[in-house]
């Protein structure tokens, strides 16, 4: 009994590529011992394997066994050899299989894959905007990077990175480099607004710096708490700011002097609605706003914007250049059809 709790000691301390190389062996082994040794009980190479198999991983069905005598001591050395090797070799995958979902949880894996977005930071904000985005796009991947013990989320589409934000070698994990965008969530655990917007802004510095050393394009889009920041952040690329504080303020007086204009914002910016707002290029075609505008509006679409520009009056004079970015609002179908017809932006 010692001897074999000793080899079960060394098969359990041995390494995942040794036993599964002895598995394979022990398996085809016993596979075409059999075989050959009793053919007529074995008339196939597939009956043989699947006697092994079921010798191994079970106490066998009946329908195969060996009758000579040199094929029972195969099945006496797969009885005693064979079993516990099979035993240690699953153990050994669920083991496997445990951790990977231990370190996932606790954000210690690298993410290789790309396309996908960023988003650091975690608040209740992250959260609603994950689910929309996912809401939105089933195929989308997050990467959610957040300077937590585990993951704050739980979902098959979020990856989580654990670490500060502000540190290259963390971003590296989350392979920001090939993101199709990054996020950069405000701190709410930060109170003082000034610290809050320095935080944000050292992050996205180490962005910035992946950026050029990495020669790519990386698209940012920053929350900030006070507008006056916004001019701290022109040394670095940032697409886009997103004023947490304001854009509530805005909206509440929108309500209060033209009631319901807050629900309409709320359809155009959530996916759970109707219409949403999606961008097209301009083609070379359309000369002025009018005829991209009566174009669209033929497909299904209404045209509310060229690039940043919302002044329509002025709009309609100015000539379009081709790769204008225009911004339309129309429903899933409508953009649909517009996304084979035109060159569309995701």
């Amino acid at each position: 009994m010692h001897i074999f709790m000793k080899l079960w000691k060394q098969l359990s301390e041995m390494d995942f590529r040794v036993i599964a190389i002895l598995s394979a062996f022990i398996i085809l082994f016993g596979t075409f011992s059999v075989y050959y040794i009793e053919p007529e009980t074995f008339p196939t190479l597939f009956d043989s394997f699947w006697w092994t198999m079921t010798t191994l991983t079970t106490v066998g069905y009946g329908d195969f066994f060996p009758v000579t005598v040199a094929g029972r001591l195969v099945g006496i050395f797969l009885f005693i050899f064979g079993i516990g090797l099979i035993g240690v070799l699953i153990g050994k995958i669920v083991e496997a299989a445990s951790t990977y979902q231990r370190l996932k949880k606790e954000g210690r894996l690298v993410y290789k894959k790309s396309g996908h977005y960023v988003y650091i930071g975690w608040s209740k904000k992250t959260e609603q905007a994950i689910k929309e985005v996912l809401y939105h796009n089933n195929g989308a991947e997050i990467v959610l990077v957040e300077d937590a013990p585990e993951a704050p989320m739980i979902d098959e589409k979020v990856h989580f990175i654990s670490g500060d934000p502000s540190e290259e070698r963390i971003l590296h994990k989350a392979n920001i480099t090939e993101a199709k965008r990054v996020a950069i969530f405000s701190d709410p655990d930060i109170e003082d607004t000034v610290l809050r917007d320095g935080k944000s802004l050292l992050i996205a510095s180490a962005v910035e710096a992946l950026s050029v050393e990495h020669q790519v394009d990386i698209q940012t889009v920053v929350e900030i708490c006070e507008e006056r920041h916004i001019s701290k952040f022109n040394h670095i690329r940032v697409d886009d700011f997103i004023l947490s504080d304001d854009s509530v303020s805005l909206l509440m007086a929108k309500a209060t002097l033209q009631p319901g204009t807050t629900t309409i914002f709320r359809q155009l910016l959530s996916k759970r609605f109707g219409n949403n707002i999606y961008v097209i290029k301009s083609k070379s075609a359309w000369k002025t706003y009018r005829d991209a505008s009566q174009k669209l509006l033929d497909d299904g679409a209404v045209l509310i914007a060229v690039n940043d520009d919302m002044d329509f009056q002025d709009a309609i004079r100015k000539p379009l250049k081709e790769g204008d970015n225009l911004y339309v609002i129309c429903d899933d179908k409508t953009y649909k059809r517009l996304n084979v017809l035109y060159d569309t932006v995701e």
